[in-house]
């Protein structure tokens, strides 16, 4: 199931019922030993905004891999949700993609930390403000 596009029931905000999105399975919950399986995607969003770490899918190739229009692969935009959601496959990402994919996941995930580090390092420590917690 990774780096495969599919049509999931994302539940919108209002509470009103679900809507078929695409999203980009990255990840599942059985990497982390549960018997439960979630998924772990990214959104693919018609949007025209694109982030620095964003991937452009041009109107042709979203096209010729089932979308229904130009989109962008929002790599900051990282969810869990129920395998239960999925509605059906699109494709799989193509490999010029997926390389695009994992290159730039790398570099946020890693300016990410970066900066958990930077804090880490920076910060007092908080106290416990319990009255068990010395």
């Amino acid at each position: 199931m990774i780096f495969e596009i599919w049509y999931y029931k994302a539940i919108l905000p209002n509470g009103g019922g679900t809507k078929a999105r695409p999203v980009l399975i990255i990840g599942n919950d059985s990497e982390n030993n549960l018997s439960i399986v979630d998924i772990h995607y990214c959104l693919v969003s018609a949007s025209s905004q694109k982030g620095e770490y964003d991937i452009n899918i041009d109107e042709e190739q979203a096209k010729e891999l089932g979308l229904t229009r130009a989109s962008v692969i929002k790599i900051t935009k990282v969810y869990t949700g129920s395998r239960g959601l999925l509605e059906r496959k699109v494709c799989d990402l193509p490999s010029d993609l997926r390389a695009e994919f994992i290159k730039n996941y790398k570099v946020y995930q890693n300016k990410l930390m970066e900066r958990m580090d930077a804090i880490n390092i920076h910060e007092p420590r908080v106290q416990s403000t319990h009255r068990d917690n010395p």
